[in-house]
């Protein structure tokens, strides 16, 4: 299957869940992105119940979608789902974040600790500050308590 018939499979299994669930698409598409990752992009009128606190109900629907493309498709397609926006307003919000509490430790030289992310999370975070001069930054704890700890470099 080629990526175009892919992506269109993606979009329709996308709708009829999101149907499912009583929600009405006002705009959806599918795109390749990085890594053979394909971003599923849904604008619907009232997206607080997909998204979830946090993000967390995306994330659910997310691994869910992943799971009807496995079946449906035969092999493993990394799915990026965003709701109205949300990935792009997660990505800015987060650079921002790390890029301040890196400027923190720069300013303190103490090393500071972010609250518990997801993986998507995290690598956001690590790549926001990368290329600050003075600065590291990794992961620590186990399972729902991975955290990013920004320190300043030996």
């Amino acid at each position: 299957m080629n990526n175009k018939d892919r992506n269109e499979l993606i979009l329709k299994i996308t709708c009829e869940l999101l149907g499912q669930l009583n929600y009405d698409i006002e705009n959806a598409y599918a795109e390749d992105v990085e890594d053979g990752q394909v971003l599923m992009s849904v604008t619907v009128a009232n997206p607080g119940g997909l998204i979830g606190f946090r993000g967390r109900n995306l994330a659910s629907l997310q691994l869910i979608l992943a799971l009807m493309v496995k079946q449906k498709v035969g092999e493993w397609v990394k799915i990026l789902l965003d709701i109205n926006n949300y990935r792009d307003e997660q990505k800015e919000r987060l650079t921002k974040m790390a890029q301040n509490l890196a400027q923190k430790v720069l300013a303190t030289g103490t090393p500071v600790e972010m609250a518990t992310m997801s993986a998507y999370e995290r690598r956001l975070c690590h790549m926001a500050i990368a290329d600050m001069e003075g600065i590291s930054s990794e992961s620590e704890g186990e399972g729902e308590e991975r955290h990013i700890v920004i320190k300043p470099k030996n």
